[in-house]
């Protein structure tokens, strides 16, 4: 491992040592561990899905914490000094043992390792490039996986106890063993208290076999409840976790669910649950929540009308599609007309094609596409015709963007009677040069 207080300075180019690799002391529990993982079966149903894949995944497991992170080559790359205080998997020397983590930072939309980061990172031996080479000083490095949830953050260090904890019981379950009916139920809900959303996400995946025994405690569907209102989530984790709860018909948690109000994904996720749950909005209580004054539930309601009622909703969202006070709410409620791809929607995308907005114009515009055929191109010849230019000129070019035989006929016309010359130039001999 590279002295880090001492390695090339930044820019260094060919000064620097290509990487190369070091001996280093066996770990005997590490190695034992690695021969019952490379033993077990591949992984599929079972608790924590996504820790056992990536274990599968990993040469090397650890936890513990960044100490510093030195940048090279104006902060195009940098090695992290990890402290392993843990070691789940690989063959690092006995803990505490410092590990040389290389990350790229360009192209890269992962969050940068910065010193204090604590939590568990699953590791590769890094690639050798000759960028590298150049660029680094020479030693041994490793790499985080390139999968979703290679280094998992904990919030502090009760939360880094926690995932080191769980990180025991998934080792067990990797390596063919298998945990108590208690053990199994304590690491679902070990998972959802977590900080991680990589650990929340795979404690929804336990949540099916959690219901199927005894009843949850109140402690319990505490966790479960404050893991649904946390606001600090990714969308799709939180609507993976409401998800299990209903098809887990954990009906204890329907006021909880009623409480999620935002945003739009979560909320309908949220309605769709209760339904399973016996406990669904009925369409005049959608129709109710489109006057909300909260924009997420005006979208919500009009989203989840039209997924029940498809075409039969239409009448009663299309207000909001065009005349919507919050222009985000036009927007998504015209994206979901587009997904019924269904000629009954065009009259309404029609009227929103014409709203000075730019940003809704290629909304409305995108959704009549998405329906497609004479019926999209008969509306967008008459688009062509009203409006401002600058809007009849929009639905000439999407016209000229249109798959159908009958598009080619509306655009030989209107190249002869539009009339502003500006469009018929553009119908006839299409982009000047560099605009498009």
């Amino acid at each position: 491992m590279p002295d880090l207080d001492s390695s090339c300075p930044s820019g260094a180019g060919g000064s620097c040592r290509p990487p190369r690799s070091v001996s280093r002391p066996p770990l005997i529990t590490a190695l034992l561990l690695a021969a019952a993982l490379a033993a077990a079966p591949a992984f599929g149903a079972g608790p924590a899905p996504r820790l056992r894949a990536l274990l599968k995944a990993a040469r090397t497991a650890v936890a513990g914490s960044v100490v510093e992170s030195v940048s090279y080559d104006d902060d195009r790359v940098a090695v992290v000094a990890f402290n392993a205080t843990e070691v789940f998997r690989g063959k690092v020397g006995e803990p505490p043992v410092r590990l040389a983590l290389v990350e790229l930072h360009e192209g890269n939309s992962a969050e940068p390792l910065e010193a204090g980061m604590q939590g568990i990172a699953f590791l590769r031996p890094a690639a050798f490039t000759s960028y590298l080479e150049r660029t680094l000083p020479a030693g041994s490095y490793e790499q985080l996986l390139s999968e979703y949830g290679a280094f998992i953050r904990a919030a502090d260090k009760t939360d880094a106890a926690r995932q080191v904890a769980i990180m025991q019981r998934v080792l067990r379950i990797a390596g063919g063993g298998t945990l108590s009916d208690q053990d199994a139920r304590d690491l679902t809900l070990d998972l959802l208290a977590s900080d991680s959303p990589v650990l929340v996400e795979d404690g929804a995946a336990g949540l099916g076999e959690l219901s199927r025994g005894a009843p949850l405690t109140e402690g319990e569907q505490k966790i479960v409840s404050t893991a649904l209102l946390r606001q600090n989530l990714p969308d799709r984790v939180r609507i993976a976790l409401i998800r299990a709860v209903g098809d887990a018909h954990l009906t204890a948690q329907v006021p909880t669910l009623q409480q999620i109000d935002s945003p739009p994904p979560v909320m309908e996720a949220a309605w769709q649950a209760l339904d399973k749950l016996g406990a669904g909005a009925s369409d005049d209580e959608l129709k109710q929540r489109m006057a909300s004054p909260a924009p997420a539930s005006r979208t919500a309601a009009a989203r989840e009308l039209l997924k029940r009622s498809g075409t039969g909703a239409i009448d009663a969202v299309a207000p909001l599609a065009v005349r919507d006070a919050d222009p985000q709410v036009r927007i998504d409620v015209i994206e979901a007309l587009g997904a019924l791809k269904d000629p009954a929607t065009l009259p309404t995308l029609e009227q929103a094609f014409v709203d000075p907005s730019d940003t809704q114009r290629q909304a409305s515009a995108r959704a009549i596409r998405a329906v497609g055929g004479k019926p999209a191109v008969d509306t967008l010849a008459r688009l062509a015709n009203e409006g401002s230019v600058d809007s009849q000129r929009f639905a000439v070019l999407v016209l000229m963007t249109l798959d159908d035989p009958s598009g080619a006929v509306v655009l030989q016309q209107l190249a002869k009677t539009h009339p502003d010359e500006a469009t018929r130039d553009l119908i006839t001999h299409g982009f000047p040069k560099g605009e498009h």
